[in-house]
């Protein structure tokens, strides 16, 4: 009888345990879709260095300004208003016999002005930057910096005036290409696709970071361009923008 009873009370209790359990969620599709758009790119970035020399530091800084000015007034003529050019690292240093420097000058240590290591005269450096939009002639600009006193003048690279345009067409591409996958692996499986249950960004979440244009400073006039600079013609590659979304969509019944 005690047997019969623990039996009838298991079986009782068994369905109320049962009961308790959370449901099952509904059967979903959980997929990754990524996706890559080219752009090609609207604004060119320029690098270039400055020097000024002198017997005194004023001299090798007038010096320097000087080549800066010309440079600057030159790069405008060719590019246009719209370039912006900045400037900063300005040096003024003493500038001693390489003979100072030999055996026995350890760590830089301090020298009197004398003997090998009398002061010669001062070197004045400045590193210039700009971007503009002119793409096609940013090539040509680099050698008109170098033929009117630049040195190491060069293109340093490409980039977009608006990158997060390029974002969002690609996170609509990446989600075109998570619908597809979806829909190919219901087909697969003789189900039907259902909504769309969630979506995020590559994230974590359900927004896209935005990155403001560049912006825009106002230039004065620019003054006429020297004449006749050594084309050289540049043709950059797309920028390649990717995305990549996490979407999970229901299984129709």
């Amino acid at each position: 009888m005690r047997l019969i009873a623990a039996l009838g009370i298991c079986a009782v209790a068994l369905p109320a345990w049962a009961q308790q359990q959370p449901p099952l969620p509904p059967p979903s599709i959980q997929v990754v879709g990524v996706a890559t758009v080219s752009t090609k790119p609207d604004r060119a970035t320029l690098v270039y260095w400055v020097t000024g020399e002198g017997k005194t530091a004023d001299e090798a800084s007038a010096n320097l300004a000087s080549k800066q000015k010309t440079i600057v007034d030159g790069l405008l003529g060719l590019l246009g208003p719209d370039t912006q050019l900045s400037s900063g690292e300005v040096s003024v240093m003493e500038v001693r016999s390489p003979k100072c420097d030999g055996p026995g000058n350890y760590n830089n240590r301090s020298r009197l002005s004398d003997g090998d290591c009398a002061l010669l005269g001062f070197l004045a450096t400045l590193q210039g930057t700009g971007q503009t939009p002119a793409v096609e002639k940013a090539g040509t600009a680099a050698g008109l910096a170098a033929r009117l006193g630049a040195r190491d003048a060069r293109v340093s690279g490409f980039v977009l005036s608006n990158p997060a345009e390029a974002q969002r067409r690609a996170t609509a591409a990446a989600i075109v290409n998570a619908r597809s996958q979806a829909e190919a692996m219901a087909a697969s499986a003789g189900v039907r696709l259902g909504p769309l249950l969630s979506l995020s960004d590559q994230n974590g979440r359900n927004e896209l970071l935005v990155t403001g244009a560049f912006a825009r400073a106002g230039l004065p006039p620019a003054p006429p361009a020297p004449p006749a600079p050594v084309a050289i013609p540049v043709s950059p590659r797309p920028l390649e923008t990717q995305a990549r979304v996490y979407a999970q969509f229901a299984i129709g019944r």
